[in-house]
């Protein structure tokens, strides 16, 4: 890992799957060739798992995959070609919370014959605020340091479809970002004693069909049709209103659904808000507080501050970002040497976004140190 953070790779596609996957593996290769390099010590560690048996558990993924969107495996085949690696490497990648998640959901099920598992760094603290003369959205992306080195702004401007912005991990096909339809898609990963590895949707092509979606309707009609690997939360903003969907694995059932009414501000985190250590149907619980223990702390902190602000605004928003008590597990993350390697959070990316006018304040790095810069997306969503 650098201990700089890198300059800020922007990478534009254009055309069909394939061949924005390939554009976007070749501007990425070294990226993408770390992402794998470090997601091999990330498998083994979290998920006891080495390389191998990884990308075959991610094949067993696959008939799901093409039957939900055949474009999506297509691109990652784009972006093996580009990056001079395989589609398994590729694909094993896009599978990150699936692999990572389902393996601590299994250690932590085999707890009581064994030793704690290693703790995963906390991942999101997301907010809508309704509050003002428009909305104000946006969230800190947290993980493990070696992501300064992989992170990309991915613009996309498919030959049919909403064009779309995501900031996204070498090699993944999205993350958090908004499309050209004024959708906008903000995610926390959440974990349950039902994440076990079973074939179904994974959870970052869920965020890339959500980025697709024409309206808020539509990305809703997305998460209740799927069939679900992963448990996830997605806040989905766009009209001036917002969602916010707790998904555990599963279909339309496993949802509980949040809407954030005008006037109101709401703020989500890694643990599911229907209690701090819920228990749902069928005996499946909560795992967010025990594997990333800092998820409570962040989202009162949050809370809190989002309560104090006069009048929602952009810097308002970037203040709370870049807030640094429970340092150096903050809102604003930085690691902590006294941590194992991978066990070491940091705050990789924090965006201020306001949808409505189609503009992203993005910092790449820490939002205390690093300035923001704004991306207005106007003129490239006016393409679409």
């Amino acid at each position: 890992m650098s201990t700089t953070t890198p300059p800020p790779l922007i990478v534009r596609t254009t055309g069909g799957p394939y061949e924005r996957g390939r554009q976007y593996g070749t501007a990425a290769r070294e990226r993408v060739l770390l992402s794998l390099e470090n997601y091999a010590r990330v498998y083994e560690t979290f998920a006891g798992l080495r390389w191998d048996a990884a990308t075959a558990l991610a094949e067993t993924f696959l008939p799901v995959i093409e039957d939900f969107n055949p474009a999506h495996p297509e691109e990652m085949r784009g972006i093996a070609d580009g990056a001079g690696v395989s589609f398994e490497d590729v694909l094993a990648l896009n599978l990150r919370t699936e692999i990572l998640f389902s393996g601590k959901a299994r250690r932590i099920a085999e707890g009581a014959a064994g030793a704690e598992p290693p703790r995963t760094p906390g991942e999101c603290t997301a907010f809508c605020d309704l509050r003002g003369p428009e909305p104000i959205v946006g969230q800190n992306w947290d993980w493990i340091p070696f992501s300064h080195d992989t992170v990309v702004v991915l613009e996309c401007a498919p030959s049919a479809g909403p064009r779309w912005v995501s900031v996204v991990e070498a090699g993944l096909l999205a993350k958090f970002g908004m499309n050209s339809a004024g959708v906008t898609v903000l995610t926390n990963a959440l974990v349950t004693s039902l994440d076990v590895g079973a074939p179904g949707v994974p959870y970052h092509l869920l965020l890339r069909a959500l980025l697709e979606s024409e309206s808020v309707d539509a990305a809703e009609e997305v998460l209740r049709s799927a069939h679900r690997s992963s448990s996830a939360n997605y806040l989905l903003v766009g009209d001036g209103r917002g969602v916010n969907v707790e998904a555990r694995p599963g279909s339309a059932g496993e949802l509980n659904r949040q809407p954030v009414e005008r006037g109101g501000c709401l703020v989500h985190a890694n643990h599911f808000s229907g209690g701090r250590d819920a228990a749902f149907a069928g005996g499946a619980t909560d795992h967010g507080p025990r594997v990333m223990p800092d998820t409570l702390f962040r989202y009162d902190r949050a809370v809190a501050l989002a309560e104090l602000m006069p009048q929602p605004s952009v810097a308002g928003w970037h203040e709370v970002l870049s807030d640094h008590a429970n340092f150096p597990d903050a809102l604003c993350c930085h690691p902590d040497e006294k941590d194992a390697e991978l066990e070491q959070g940091t705050t990789v990316a924090s965006a201020v976004i306001e949808p409505e006018r189609r503009t992203m304040h993005l910092v790449l790095g820490h939002p205390c140190a690093v300035p923001r810069v704004t991306h207005d997306y106007r003129e490239f969503f006016a393409g679409a």
